[in-house]
């Protein structure tokens, strides 16, 4: 395909993945639960590692917030499932193919290789999240999955923000400050894996900063296509 073919699907898929973060927080579930959940619980639902983590998010047993932040999840899991695990996948490889001009290099090729990984990682760790909320009572069996799968899902990203990276400094036209921005994922995993506790927020904060410079690089890309 064209490379203006691939700004396009950029900026499509692009503008389609914020639109569904955005409706995470809208989810009629996250509402009602907005006053239980602390703040970075989705993340740290993703990364947790023990009954005591799971009761940092949930609540006791015998809480008020415990059936409500599980319906928050829950609905939060099935939309990611059905929507937005896709959504951002074909974002990350239309980008790649973006940044390569529509050309077959191997870096392009790493790099979709990685959306995929992060893809499946992330089904796996989805699905199994699903079912940790059913057993929140006897856990341990299934958080080694959930483990696995998040941080797959994270190291493969930031592994696609890194080939990205590689493609914004050296492919033509070179995109220097993107490709700064594309490196700072795997900085962000490095600081979480050494406490997820409290740096996962500068993790996401780092994912969150090389996605938008990608969109909005594709942004800039149509309208310079447009002009010419």
């Amino acid at each position: 395909m064209s490379a203006r073919v691939w700004i396009w699907a950029t900026l499509a898929c692009g503008l389609a993945t914020m639109a569904l973060f955005a409706a995470f927080a809208l989810l009629p579930e996250m509402r009602a639960a907005a006053q239980c959940l602390p703040p970075g619980s989705v993340v740290q639902f993703e990364l947790a590692r023990n009954a005591a983590d799971l009761a940092a998010i949930f609540g006791s047993p015998d809480s008020d917030c415990r059936q409500l932040a599980v319906a928050a999840m829950d609905a939060l899991n099935r939309l990611d499932t059905a929507a937005f695990i896709p959504v951002y996948t074909a974002f990350c490889i239309a980008g790649a193919l973006f940044l390569s001009g529509g050309a077959v290099r191997l870096l392009t090729v790493a790099a979709v290789a990685a959306a995929m990984g992060a893809a499946a990682a992330d089904y796996v760790e989805t699905t199994t999240l699903l079912a940790i909320t059913q057993s929140l009572d006897a856990p341990e069996a299934l958080l080694p999955r959930s483990q696995a799968g998040a941080w797959a899902k994270f190291a493969l990203l930031a592994a696609h923000a890194f080939f990205c990276a590689g493609l914004s400094f050296f492919a033509a036209p070179r995109r220097v400050v993107l490709g700064v921005l594309m490196v700072l994922p795997a900085l962000g995993v490095a600081v979480a894996a050494f406490d997820h506790a409290r740096f996962a927020n500068i993790m996401n904060g780092a994912f969150a900063l090389a996605w938008i410079g990608l969109l909005v690089a594709a942004a800039n890309a149509a309208v310079v296509w447009k002009r010419a």
